[in-house]
C-alpha cells in the first residue's frame, strides 16, 4: 500500500498498474516507509536507463519544455490533443515503457546491496580460458559456500561468471536474513555480526587453499576490508570483544575522539586483532572440513557458469558437506596468539581494562 501511494505521487500514472507490486514488496521488505517512497521513482528511472536515445535532441527538446512550461496552462496540457502528441513525442524519442521493460528492473533490483561483482573489468579477455575463469570460481565458490555452512544465515540465491562482463565475470547474489534485528536496538545481532565476519574470510581462504602456489586472489580484498571493519566496530562501539568486557559509552558524531591512554589503546587493538583472527580461523577450518564440496563447486561453475542455491544443496548432500550448527560462537575457535600482541608484555594493567580506565 504504501508504495502504490508513493507511485501515485511520483510514477507516470499509465506505468503503474504495469509493475508488480507485490514482488517489489517482497524484494524491499527490510527498508523503513520513508525510504519505500523513494522505490517507485527508481525503478521508473532505471526502466528509462535501459533505453538508447539520441541525446542532442532529447536535450534540445528539453529546452523547448523548458521555455514555454511556464506559459502554456494546466487545463490546457490536459485535454486530448495535447495528451495524444505527448504520446507521440514519446514514441518518437524511444521513451515508451512496456510492460516487460518494467519487469525486467523488477527481477534485477536488489536494495540490499544482494549481488557483489569479483572485480571490475575495464578491459575483458576476448578469450576465457579456464585458467582465465579459475580465481573468479574460487571467489564465488568460496563466499557462496561458507554462506551456506553458516547456521541461520544468509540465503544463497545465485552464483555465475560472466565471461563478456565489463563488471566482473565472478558475480553472487546471496539474500540478507530478514529476522537478525538485535533486540536491544542494534541493526544486527552479535550472532549474526559474527556469521558476517566469518563470511567475509570465504573467498579468501577458498583462494588459499585452491589457487596454485604463490597466487594471490586480489577479488577478496574488499571483503577483508569489511572484515575489519565488522570486528573494529564489534569492540569499540558493542562492546562484544573476545572476553565480553562491557562496552564505554560511543557516539558515532562526537567531536572528539576519547583517548584512554597508550595501554588502553593497545588492549582494545588486541582485542579487535584478537576478533579478526578468530573469524579467519573458523572460516579456514569450515573450508578445510569441506574442502571436497568446494572443489565440485568450482569446477561445476567453470563448467556450467551458473549454480543456483539447489544445485549448492545437491553437491553439498552428495560430497558430505558438514553444516556448522547453533549455537555459533566464535569463542569456541581454537586461537593461536598473533606475535604482534607482545608488545603488551611490558607495561599492561591487568583486569578488565574497561573497569581499569573507569577506576
Amino acid at each position: 500500500k504504501i508504495l502504490r501511494i508513493a507511485a501515485q505521487e511520483t510514477m507516470d500514472e499509465e506505468l503503474i498498474d504495469l509493475v508488480d507490486w507485490r514482488k517489489v514488496a517482497e524484494k524491499t521488505a527490510l527498508l523503513r516507509p520513508i525510504e519505500l517512497k523513494l522505490v517507485p521513482v527508481a525503478l521508473e528511472g532505471s526502466a528509462f536507463r535501459s533505453k538508447f536515445l539520441d541525446t542532442d535532441e532529447l536535450m534540445s527538446y528539453c529546452g523547448w519544455f523548458a521555455t514555454f512550461s511556464g506559459v502554456v496552462p494546466k487545463w490546457f496540457r490536459k485535454t486530448k490533443i495535447v495528451k495524444k502528441i505527448s504520446r507521440m513525442l514519446v514514441d518518437h524519442l524511444g521513451l515508451t515503457l512496456t510492460k516487460e521493460d518494467l519487469q525486467n528492473v523488477v527481477d534485477l533490483m536488489e536494495p540490499y546491496g544482494q549481488i557483489s561483482n569479483g572485480i571490475e573489468l575495464l578491459t575483458p579477455p576476448l578469450d576465457w580460458t579456464r585458467e582465465t575463469k579459475l580465481p573468479h570460481a574460487v571467489w564465488a565458490a568460496g563466499r557462496g559456500l561458507i554462506a551456506l555452512l553458516l547456521p541461520n544465515f544468509d540465503t544463497v540465491d545465485n552464483l555465475w561468471l560472466e565471461p563478456c562482463a565489463w563488471e566482473g565475470i565472478g558475480c553472487t547474489k546471496i539474500t540478507k536474513a530478514e529476522k537478525e534485528g538485535s533486540m536491544s536496538g542494534n541493526p544486527e545481532s552479535r550472532s549474526y555480526l559474527e556469521k558476517k565476519l566469518v563470511f567475509c574470510f570465504g573467498s579468501y581462504v577458498a583462494a588459499q587453499l585452491l589457487l596454485p602456489f604463490g597466487e594471490e586472489n586480489l577479488l577478496s580484498s574488499s571483503e577483508i576490508k569489511q572484515a575489519q571493519e565488522i570486528a573494529t566496530r564489534m569492540v569499540l562501539q558493542y562492546g562484544w570483544g573476545p572476553d565480553d568486557s562491557p562496552a564505554i559509552y560511543y557516539s558515532s558524531n562526537a567531536a572528539a575522539a576519547m583517548s584512554m591512554g597508550n595501554n588502553h589503546e593497545y588492549e582494545m587493538a588486541t582485542k579487535v586483532e584478537k576478533v579478526y583472527d578468530l573469524a579467519y580461523y573458523k572460516a579456514k577450518e569450515m573450508l578445510q572440513k569441506n574442502r571436497k564440496v568446494l572443489e565440485k563447486v568450482v569446477e561445476e561453475l567453470l563448467e556450467y557458469e551458473i549454480l543456483t542455491g539447489k544445485d549448492l544443496e545437491r553437491l553439498m548432500d552428495s560430497n558430505g558437506g558438514i553444516r556448522e550448527k547453533e549455537p555459533f560462537f566464535l569463542s569456541k575457535v581454537d586461537y593461536q596468539e598473533p606475535f604482534s600482541s607482545s608488545f603488551l608484555d611490558n607495561g599492561s594493567t591487568s583486569g578488565t581494562p574497561f573497569l581499569n580506565a573507569a577506576t
